[in-house]
């Protein structure tokens, strides 16, 4: 694939980062089905989220404008863009995350189909999910990286047609050995496919233009979360077995969709044009050791809890993971430390800006209140209670419809969100006490479903929403703007490896007492741990957070997801 060196990262434009999620089974990983969350200007009387401090401001301002690399002036396209060619390369757009965010989440549903048919082991099935999960993970940064540096449209196209011929290939396999290598590849390409969308619709769109642009976008996200288990619960209803299963009709579907749509979109998405396209050597700004050595490592960490999960935590397969984890991630701090700072992939002084490690520690949090809640609901409302596939998943609706409220709301009073104190503090609440009443169902339906079920939904997802999108807000500010990439690729890492903490902790707690989710007692204590992980991150934001010394000027932020 021939990648154009025509795109420069702008000071000014907006920020986003992206997010998918995962089922796991009977033992713990997922990456986030929650959609990416794009921050973008709003306007210069909202407080922001703090910036970085004084004496790291200037090293940070070093990294973002010397020499070739990430500069101060942003894409642009030369070709004058009429409305309705804007609203169609929006709605391209929104289709690839869309389908990034569907092709997870409706695997809620599909895990136990695809395991039956493949003759996938019970402590095996997490590798359905996990193989995706895996590299989309490990390859944010990189693509983040790219996507600041290259051309966004071959990126774009390049990898939305990869993954759609694989989803195809997918269909038709029988081999659970091709089936986890086949996933593991569009797992890549679809960490591709969101930092190539954001550079691309900061292209096409005017700065006025942006508010809507990504809010349409994040709702497209929004939808595909909420409608990824119901998809899945539809595909399921197809009769027939063999290669007509219903888990192998979604792929098919999916792919049906992607690859036209990615064909065309070569020759209909314009080519921006960034002021540094004819420099040379752009491609030492990968940071290719760094990258390595942060990707290896997240792999690696990730893998290591997965083999601890699926065989136990003193055997080989997770010990050796674990140790190589452990000793790449100081060596990619040491090599950063060692390279100039316009040169590294997480330049040092980026972790000297105020609140962002802090930050970064929250974000391992949010997205995971969503998976531990879900999957284990969809497990007793199928396996205990006897609903049908498409029964549960209807049941969990109401957690997609109330973020996306959620999210409208932020959007018209972005002071929720930008002031974190508030906003923070009542999201964590009020998702603590969501998980408090779903422990009040005692794993019953009926008028349980109603009485607890369906407002812990609604009240747990409508206020996390509100938090994560501070974090979110917090840490895509407090880093320097022309770094966006590769902070998105930061905290959707974050994200990745706390929804992987948090579902191999509750993997060990559905065993406490023999029966899994069929003992409530067990789902009880893997709520509780939610709970008290949720209030250890509350009490944390109060004791480091630093409150911003002055509003930054002329620009302000808000965000939904």
């Amino acid at each position: 694939m021939k990648i154009d060196n025509d795109l420069e990262p702008s000071q000014t434009r907006p920020r986003g980062l992206s997010q998918t999620n995962s089922h796991y089974g009977s033992a713990a990983i997922a990456t986030s089905c929650q959609p990416p969350l794009p921050i973008y200007p709003h306007s210069d009387e909202e407080e922001t989220s703090p910036r970085p401090d004084k004496d790291t401001y200037e090293a940070l301002e070093r990294y973002s404008t010397r020499g070739s690399g990430p500069g101060n002036d942003g894409p642009t396209i030369d070709e004058p863009l009429t409305k309705r060619k804007k609203s169609i390369l929006l709605a391209l757009f929104c289709l690839g995350v869309f389908m990034d965010v569907l092709c997870v989440c409706a695997f809620y549903i599909l895990l136990t189909p695809v395991s039956e048919e493949l003759d996938i082991e019970f402590t095996q099935q997490t590798w359905i999910v996990t193989s995706f999960g895996l590299t989309f993970a490990s390859f944010l940064l990189f693509w983040g990286r790219f996507a600041d540096l290259y051309s966004p449209k071959p990126v774009f196209y390049g990898s939305f047609l990869t993954f759609g011929v694989l989803n195809l290939i997918v269909s038709f396999l029988d081999d659970k050995f091709s089936f986890l290598i086949l996933r593991a590849l569009a797992g890549v390409s679809a960490a591709a496919l969101i930092p190539a969308s954001y550079r691309l619709i900061t292209a096409v769109f005017e700065k006025h233009e942006l508010p809507r642009a990504f809010t349409v976008y994040s709702l497209s996200g929004s939808m595909a979360g909420a409608c990824g288990v119901m998809f899945g619960g539809l595909v399921m209803l197809i009769p027939n077995g063999g290669q007509m299963m219903g888990w192998r009709w979604f792929f098919r579907i999916t792919s049906l969709i992607v690859i036209p749509t990615s064909i065309w979109s070569i020759w209909y998405i314009p080519k921006p044009r960034g002021n540094f396209a004819k420099e040379k050597g752009k491609w030492k700004r990968l940071d290719i050791p760094g990258t390595f050595l942060i990707l290896s490592s997240i792999l690696f960490f990730i893998l290591s809890l997965t083999m601890g999960a699926s065989y136990g935590w003193s055997d080989a397969k997770f010990i050796a993971p674990l140790v190589i984890s452990v000793v790449l991630f100081p060596t990619f701090f040491i090599w950063e430390a060692r390279i100039p700072a316009d040169d590294a992939l997480i330049p040092p002084a980026t972790w000297k800006a105020r609140n962002f490690t802090m930050w970064i520690l929250l974000s391992m949090y949010g997205y995971a209140w969503w998976t531990c809640n879900q999957i284990p609901m969809i497990e007793v409302f199928v396996n205990e209670q006897g609903d049908a596939p498409i029964v549960a998943a209807a049941r969990l609706l109401p957690s997609g419809a109330f973020s996306i409220m959620s999210s409208f709301i932020l959007i018209k009073y972005p002071r929720f969100s930008t002031k974190p104190r508030l906003g923070f503090t009542l999201g964590q609440l009020g998702g603590m006490l969501g998980y408090g009443l779903f422990i009040l169902t005692d794993g019953k339906t009926g008028n349980n479903y109603y009485k607890f079920y369906l407002p812990g939904l609604a009240i747990g997802s409508f206020f996390n929403n509100v938090s994560c999108t501070c974090v979110m807000v917090g840490a895509m500010t407090a880093a320097p703007p022309e770094s966006a990439g590769v902070v998105g690729g930061l905290v959707q890492a974050a994200i990745q490896a706390g929804n992987v903490i948090a579902l191999t902790i509750q993997a060990g707690l559905l065993t406490i007492h023999p029966g899994g989710v069929s003992d409530f007692s067990n789902v009880t204590a893997s709520f509780a741990f939610m709970i008290g992980w949720g209030g250890a991150c509350l009490a944390g934001f109060w004791i480091f957070f630093r409150p911003p010394p002055s509003k930054r000027d002329g620009e302000a932020v808000v965000a939904m997801h």
